[in-house]
């Protein structure tokens, strides 16, 4: 294996923050995985992992170990004629995978196309969009302990790993966990999901199929989300917030276009985007960085921004949210 010293991770972050890693390596397996996890321990060095880097706010200088996660591979086994289990390496490309599941056939994944990053982070983040999150359709994922004595790969299946709204075991324990391939269970005739956003206008008189789903979702989201190879972003940066019925009447009653949805009988989750835009940051721009002007949930790095600059941006856009509605809204990306 290769380790490399003082290492430049602006290409490596879908932000484009200029950012130092002391040490860094890309691993490839298992084994790698291992002997990087006990270099770290034995010269005593931070073990930070990077995955796709689309999900991720560096700081200017990482000490420690920056292991870069490239584990390959993806296993289908049949388990009935109509059902198959995904066994995905967690260094593959999400997108790509997606694309691959519906290309033999087998629906669930549809809604969740073009999400950036690699599989290895989906549960880290419980991603979902348009009515679907990734703790649907996942079984079970293959870790390793970062802090046990026993560096072999083990199991944590689906009930043991505390998804909520954007939450995980993962995200709750950071740093002990690194996840090294997950597995999904799919099946030929999932029903399809497409009452969220603009996905039922965007499939039009169209015949009604997890790829024309697919389709219509990577162009409502190629409509409202900047390029990150023209524009760098890391997607959505604020979570939408959840709140309870009597909030959303109080909102109501204040401001009646508020987007809502119903999450149960006495929970709901607004639409962090709407509030945004509304509060007047759409299209909003600084020297360094700014929001979207087609999507306000999303913060851009136009001009060689440093963490600094968006965190800086994000805390202003949060403090105006909390000033005009009452609402404290919630950085999504992880923040190193």
């Amino acid at each position: 294996m290769r380790y490399e010293k003082n290492i430049d991770l602006t290409s490596l972050n879908t932000m484009n923050i200029r950012s130092i890693a002391e040490h860094y390596c890309q691993v490839c397996d298992v084994n790698q995985l291992v002997e990087v996890i006990k270099f770290s321990r034995k010269n005593h060095l931070d073990l930070h992992v990077l995955g796709g880097g689309s999900n991720v706010i560096l700081p200017p200088t990482i000490d420690g170990f920056v292991v870069h996660i490239a584990i390959p591979g993806c296993e289908m086994v049949t388990v009935t004629d109509s059902m198959a289990d995904f066994v995905v390496g967690a260094g593959e490309n999400w997108h790509e995978f997606v694309q691959f599941t519906l290309n033999q056939g087998y629906s669930g994944l549809e809604n969740l196309s073009l999400i950036p990053g690699t599989v290895g982070a989906a549960p880290v983040q419980n991603i979902g969009a348009y009515g679907v999150e990734i703790k649907d359709l996942l079984t079970e994922v293959s870790v390793i302990d970062v802090t046990s004595d026993d560096l072999t790969p083990f199991i944590l299946k689906n009930n043991q790993l505390e998804f909520e709204y954007r939450n995980s075991l993962f995200k709750k324990n950071a740093r002990r966990y690194i996840i090294t391939s997950v597995k999904v269970r799919l099946n030929k005739h999932s029903p399809l999901k497409t009452g969220y956003g603009d996905i039922a206008g965007r499939l039009g008189e169209s015949e009604m199929t997890a790829l024309s789903v697919s389709h219509a979702v990577i162009e409502a989201r190629k409509s409202k989300l900047p390029d990150v190879s023209e524009t760098p972003n890391a997607g959505s940066f604020f979570k939408n917030p959840i709140v309870n019925r009597e909030k959303l009447l109080a909102l109501q009653a204040e401001f009646p276009n508020v987007i809502s949805y119903k999450v149960d009988e006495d929970t709901y989750k607004l639409a962090a985007g709407w509030l945004i835009q509304e509060a007047g940051w759409k299209g909003y721009r600084d020297e360094r960085v700014g929001v979207h002007d087609k999507q306000a949930l999303v913060l851009v790095n136009h001009n060689q921004g440093r963490s600094e600059d968006i965190l800086g941006l994000a805390e202003q856009v949060k403090v105006s949210i909390l000033d005009k509605y009452g609402v404290a809204l919630e950085v999504e990306p992880v923040v190193l």
